[in-house]
């Protein structure tokens, strides 16, 4: 089951605007192969914040909502107390100034002389003691549902923002249960969280029902901000840092990370979390939602290589990947399906490069000599995407019409943490091959499927001038990983080895 790509914006109070003139503007340069790009970027600009006559601050920021921004700012520095009457909040779009009055009279000299310089991307400051009247905050124990964690992650996900739209930015959310309300970007979180404080401020909203979601990292900057607004629970879809899980821990904020797909870590307040529902269960979101953004999710994308240097010699001899099924060849088939996914595409092929011309793509022979299987594909594949200066690769097999669709992702998901990601791609073993198995290796790894580090080329070379020829041993001495397939109705790793095997890929074909 899959999520609906698009969100019913009702929900919120205050919702991104990525179609915003004034937060974005589009550049032109080019991109890896010299070609013309033209990209959105967020705008930044200084705005100047003013408490009464004295100048506090001047912050960089995207331009939006400089009144909350001032006010949350003040807040959260301790600078506006609670009880204070704030008379107005005076903005100049010229001046690039807000200036905060309050009935009280202010100076705040002596803290402003001690700065601290926070881990914010846009580097965040705190005046005075970053721990300065954290030991009176006493914030409810309140009950939160993973259920809610769920539909939050993926209302949010699935939200249009700055964040998918252009990059370079920090999204946090105001939420109540399983409810986003309010929606603030900024180029530092320290900017998009003060945001939130001073929408609250300004509307006298209560904060112990809330929970705090943001696309940064959970630092002691993020949770002693959290801790001062009142909200309970922080969550994030990124990771800790060591001494905001240990504040978290003492002022008794529920503090959960990682929060991605069906996963996430709670590092305080686990006991306050009520698990009802099965992560199992829970709706897996279409692929483009789980990028980080549209400018990452594009750099990060590696680089794909069709394998098709095997000798067929089951299928007589020749180009398995030139047969025909549904009025196309198999490698048109397989290059439909990657391109997609990667950055750039090339092919493994030995012999006369001639005869595959009309692809226009680059054509990778061994450089291995003696036909040494799939890891040498893998290893001119990897000599080339270092040309290109690219980290990893993906391979596919080119007489493998069906793989999935989300192959590249999935791989990538399943190398998160990994020093050098390499993951190959496996389905269940089922009917008389499980039983064949018995107590041993209940699925199939397809080793012409995986994601391959460039920085293990020379290793790679090494092993295949030494013999190696058995690509699961290079990929478990290296701790490779698996990503585990659907193998229902059909295996998507299904190829085409004998005539047999293309009647039954043209039968799939016309199913499908």
């Amino acid at each position: 089951m899959q999520l609906a790509t698009e969100i019913d914006l009702s929900d919120y109070l205050v919702a991104p605007d990525p179609g915003s003139d004034r937060l974005t503007r589009a550049v032109e340069g080019v991109d890896q192969n010299g070609e013309a790009s033209q990209i959105s970027v967020v705008e930044e600009r200084p705005l100047t914040i003013f408490l009464n006559s004295q100048e506090i601050v001047t912050a960089m920021t995207i331009g939006d909502y400089p009144e909350y921004l001032a006010l949350g700012f003040l807040r959260n520095q301790g600078m506006l107390l609670a009880d204070d009457e704030i008379i107005r909040v005076d903005y100049d779009d010229d001046l690039e100034t807000v200036v905060v009055r309050t009935a009280r009279e202010t100076s705040y000299e002596d803290k402003l002389k001690k700065k601290t310089r926070t881990s914010g991307c846009a580097v965040g400051t705190v005046f005075g003691d970053m721990m300065e009247g954290l030991e009176d905050v006493q914030l409810p124990q309140v009950q939160v549902r993973t259920s809610w964690l769920y539909d939050l992650a993926s209302k949010i996900n699935r939200t249009p923002s700055l964040y998918l739209e252009a990059g370079a930015i920090h999204g946090t959310v105001l939420c109540r249960e399983n409810r986003p309300l309010v929606y603030m970007e900024d180029v530092g979180r320290h900017n998009a969280v003060d945001k939130i404080a001073g929408w609250m401020l300004s509307e006298g909203e209560v904060a112990e029902d809330k929970i705090l979601y943001t696309t940064g990292r959970l630092t002691s900057e993020m949770v002693i901000k959290t801790a001062m607004m009142g909200i309970p629970v922080l969550a994030s879809r990124s990771g800790f840092t060591a001494w905001g899980v240990e504040i978290a821990r003492e002022v008794g904020l529920t503090l959960i990370g990682r929060m991605r797909g069906q996963r996430f870590v709670c590092l305080s307040g686990e006991d306050r979390l009520l698990r009802d529902v099965d992560p199992s269960t829970v709706a897996v979101e279409d692929k483009k939602h789980r990028r980080k953004s549209a400018m990452n999710n594009l750099l990060k994308k590696p680089l794909g290589i069709i394998l098709a240097g095997g000798q067929a010699t089951r299928m007589g001899g020749g180009d398995k990947g030139l047969l025909q099924i549904g009025g196309q060849n198999l490698l048109s088939h397989v290059i439909d399906r990657l391109s997609p996914q990667v950055s750039n595409l090339a092919l493994n092929a030995n012999g006369d490069p001639e005869r595959f011309s009309d692809l226009n793509l680059p054509i990778l022979p061994d450089t291995i000599e003696g036909f040494a299987g799939p890891l040498a594909g893998v290893l001119a594949g990897l000599d080339w995407a270092a040309a290109q200066g690219a980290d990893s690769i993906v391979t596919a097999a080119a007489d493998t019409p069906f793989f999935p669709r989300d192959l590249v992702a999935r791989l990538q998901e399943a190398a998160e943490g990994q020093t050098y990601p390499l993951v190959l791609a496996t389905t269940p073993r089922t009917g008389a091959e499980a039983l064949k198995s018995g107590g041993g290796r209940r699925v199939n790894r397809h080793p012409t499927f995986g994601l391959w580090p460039v920085a293990l080329r020379d290793d790679l070379r090494a092993a295949l001038t030494d013999g190696l020829r058995k690509v699961v041993l290079w990929t478990d001495k290296h701790d490779g990983r698996e990503a585990l397939f659907d193998a229902d109705p059909f295996d998507p790793f299904f190829n085409v080895n004998t005539p047999e095997d293309l009647d039954r890929a043209r039968m799939l074909l016309e199913q499908a």
